[in-house]
């Protein structure tokens, strides 16, 4: 039988932890704030990284620094990350790659995308079809019919099994009611390079850094976008969302901000109004932009994690399909 003082007790225990929570959350940040960038320093996430950190260090009044614990696929850096206190002083710079991807296919891996919560995106780089020019084939429906039609399978070139691309292509492929044959690189410049040769038949590149520019000298011929709007940097090239069939193919690299899952809802809001306050600076935006990424607007955490949450499922579902084991 419970006693007066086991309700009491019962009944404090909660309102104290939630009490202590509330005290925690307004004395966020107290300390260093850690973004941890999983790649090598000088990437577009590293550089983004670089650029919110310096205007957090006079929004939130507490230092901010960038670190770079690169390795399979991400999973190193993020795995660090995730193990940290869910306090919100631990900040992954994101992505599909190391928080979507790289638990399909990494061992080193041991987490899954529910582990991490959204707290803010930070820009999205379309990507484009491309094809060796000599392919034969104009326009979205053309490619299609070709990949159905041709008598040995097209082939495409990734920057490897492990990443967004061969996904894209896979989902590309099923809407084509066609299949390709996977070519993994161990970059995307030789990929290109062999397909401005004639050695691969077409690839899915993102249009930023110095890929428009096979496209802009002819190396290679732009065939769709595969964006929900018409690219500014290749504003000739059509959607590929325009073909019957295609509606829906529409796929973006994007880059955000993540923390552990059970970071305080008060903690993740303190971080959300600082990250996109500084985002809508120019002298941040700048950076970002220049790399060919397109700054998001502003997002609720709830908006962040939905859209994140729903994107993780939607690559998990083509991934798995494709039949990915961990290495």
């Amino acid at each position: 039988m419970r006693t007066w003082h086991d309700l009491t007790r019962s009944l404090l225990l909660p309102a104290l932890a939630l009490a202590s929570s509330a005290a925690f959350a307004q004395a966020f940040p107290s300390k260093q704030i850690n973004f941890v960038v999983p790649w090598p320093a000088g990437g577009p996430a590293d550089v983004a990284a670089r650029a919110v950190a310096n205007e957090l260090k006079a929004s939130l009044g507490q230092n901010t620094i960038v670190e770079n614990p690169a390795g399979a696929g991400g999973s190193i850096g993020t795995t660090k990350a995730l193990a940290a206190p869910a306090d919100g002083y631990t900040v992954i710079v994101s992505s599909q790659q190391e928080l979507i991807m790289a638990p399909l296919v990494y061992k080193s891996a041991a987490y899954k995308p529910e582990d991490a919560r959204g707290v803010a995106l930070i820009g999205h780089t379309s990507l484009v079809l491309v094809t060796r020019k000599d392919l034969g084939v104009g326009s979205m429906a053309e490619f299609a019919a070709l990949l159905r039609s041709s008598p040995k399978p097209l082939s495409y070139c990734t920057p490897g099994l492990g990443t967004l691309y061969p996904v894209v292509v896979e989902k590309m492929s099923a809407m084509a009611k066609a299949k390709a044959l996977h070519v993994p690189y161990p970059a995307f410049g030789a990929c290109l390079n062999d397909i401005a040769g004639g050695t691969v038949d077409f690839a899915v590149v993102p249009i930023a850094g110095p890929f428009p520019g096979f496209v802009d000298n002819g190396a290679v011929k732009a065939i769709a976008v595969l964006s929900g709007t018409p690219s500014t940097r290749l504003p000739k090239v059509p959607l590929a969302s325009a073909t019957p069939g295609f509606e829906n193919l529409q796929a973006s690299v994007w880059a955000g901000f993540h923390v552990n899952a059970k970071t305080p809802d008060a903690v993740v809001d303190t971080l959300n109004k600082a990250i996109y306050a500084a985002l809508a600076k120019p002298e941040v935006r700048g950076p970002i932009e220049a790399g060919g990424a397109t700054v998001y607007p502003p997002m609720t955490p709830k908006q962040v994690n939905d859209f994140y949450l729903k994107d993780a499922h939607e690559i998990e579902v083509v991934a798995k399909g494709m039949g990915f084991t961990k290495q």
